[in-house]
């Protein structure tokens, strides 16, 4: 029986074009049309931006031009342009609106997180009966609509003295955003092995030790997350804040002093005030977001994907 030869260096470098042909011809449809894909994925992503980019760029447009320009005219390119309503902003003492609203959003952010944790925490890893309906009922308090709240919180704050004060704005804030911060940080602490808490207990770390030395780092996604969220609900929040807080400048919130802007003349509407006042309250969320992006993300999708 006789065995094929063994190709020699020779044939083998003849067979290579051969095969690098074959190769290309079956390769090169797969590769164009990834190709295409991607350009039309970029394409199509650009498209999202620009259509989401647009309405900031016509606010800090609007914001530069003068009522009269702004009001007038629909090109958002036509000058002139100016920093004469930012100026006129700060002349309305908007310091002191941002000022408030950075304590109220804060105080019930930090709140919040520090209640929400040790709750959450506690119905991630306690077995009780009926915990899902417990955890129901703490999510369905935050889909109560505020507005049926108002009447009888006014009565309550005139009664005890908390209209036009920061405890009458943050106590409230808290108690519509605790609930949304327990469900968030649930599933968070849910999704992390109770095996390194046990770990860190056999170590001599106590419960409380063992919460804050090893659960509460890795939990910082969902924490980081659930802050934002609260923060940015308590800085653009309006109902209750124009209820509690309509007119004292001590106390007064940004979205309330933006509602209340006049114009230099009677019955003229302060469209580039605003416009500038706003761009001002967004600039900061907008930076706050982006340096958060990734912790938020993670927070987010954490426990969506088991496995």
């Amino acid at each position: 029986m006789t065995t094929a030869p063994a190709p020699t260096g020779e044939s083998v470098r003849r067979a290579e074009p051969a095969t690098r042909r074959r190769q290309g011809r079956s390769t090169g449809p797969v590769a164009r049309d990834t190709a295409g894909r991607r350009i039309g994925k970029s394409a199509l992503l650009l498209v999202i931006f620009l259509w989401c980019l647009f309405p900031f760029v016509w606010l800090i447009s609007t914001s530069l031009k003068n009522s009269t320009g702004a009001l007038n005219s629909p090109n958002i390119f036509e000058g002139p342009f100016g920093l004469q309503n930012y100026v006129a902003v700060f002349e309305q003492d908007f310091f002191f609106n941002l000022r408030n609203s950075a304590i109220v959003a804060g105080t019930t952010m930090v709140v919040c997180i520090v209640i929400g944790s040790f709750a959450a925490y506690a119905l991630a890893r306690l077995r009780f009966k009926n915990k899902v309906l417990l955890l129901s009922g703490v999510l369905a308090v935050s889909l109560f609509p505020p507005v049926a709240l108002v009447p009888p919180l006014y009565e309550v704050w005139r009664t005890i003295g908390l209209l036009n004060t920061y405890p009458g704005l943050y106590i409230p804030y808290i108690a519509f955003n605790l609930p949304l911060t327990i469900f968030i940080l649930v599933t968070f602490f849910g999704t992390i092995p109770q095996e390194m808490e046990e770990a860190a207990r056999v170590d001599g770390a106590s419960p409380f030790q063992a919460f804050y030395r090893v659960v509460l780092p890795l939990a910082a996604p969902g924490v980081f997350a659930a802050a934002i969220l609260i923060f940015v609900y308590a800085w653009n929040e309006f109902l209750l804040a124009s209820t509690f807080a309509p007119r004292d400048l001590a106390v007064q919130t940004v979205p309330v002093a933006i509602a209340s802007f006049t114009g230099a003349v009677a019955f003229q509407r302060p469209i580039g005030s605003i416009t500038a006042a706003c761009v001002i309250v967004t600039i900061p969320m907008i930076i706050l977001v982006l340096i958060f992006q990734r912790r938020i993300i993670a927070g987010l999708t954490a426990g969506g994907v088991k496995g």
